[in-house]
């Protein structure tokens, strides 16, 4: 069983890095990016949205406010003529005025706090986004420039900076040995 369980291991290692080496990384990044900027996106439009419903509350409260204002006005002149059944009303009204702002300015506190935590998120996040933008914009020029140089030819003893790794060597003598089976050569 342990023979076994090394030789899956093994075959999945080998099959990971294969598609890591199949993989352009110049691409990868770039879709990361453009998924990145996306989030940020959603996320802008959620910290605008959370800031126009807490205007629209705003707005509602102080019209509530301006409201109740009036009710009080009124409520001294029902009182001043004595008027006990329109001082009621009026009192019921403001009460259920004084209620519904309570509700509107606990609303409009925690719509607050959750612009300002998201905000904040979104600014740390776009802080990571453009470092990372930065650092595959500055891989993909060096990756473009490796592409390119014609010029950097090293001198005796010398290697390159990008020399082939072990596992590059072994899979072209592993195909070139599999090139020369096919083609009859022994």
């Amino acid at each position: 069983m342990g023979i076994m369980t090394r030789l899956l291991r093994l075959c999945k290692a080998d099959v990971h890095g294969v598609m890591d080496q199949l993989e352009d990384k110049g691409l990868l990044l770039k879709q990361y990016l453009r998924e990145m900027e996306t989030s940020l996106e959603h996320k802008e439009r959620q910290v605008a949205g959370l800031a126009e419903r807490h205007g629209r509350l705003t707005r509602q409260i102080v019209r509530h406010g301006e409201e109740m204002d009036k009710l009080e006005r009124d409520l001294v002149l029902a009182l001043k003529k004595e008027k006990d059944d329109i001082a009621r009303v009026l009192i019921r009204r403001r009460r259920t005025l004084e209620t519904a702002s309570r509700h509107l300015k606990e609303q409009a506190d925690t719509i607050s706090d959750e612009k300002s935590q998201l905000a904040e998120t979104l600014g740390q996040q776009r802080l990571q986004y453009e470092t990372l933008k930065a650092g595959a914009d500055a891989y993909c020029r060096r990756h473009v420039d490796r592409l390119f140089d014609t010029d950097a030819v090293p001198s005796t003893g010398a290697a390159y900076a990008d020399s082939p790794l072990d596992e590059e060597i072994e899979l072209e003598l592993l195909e070139r040995k599999e090139a020369l089976r096919e083609g009859g050569i022994s």
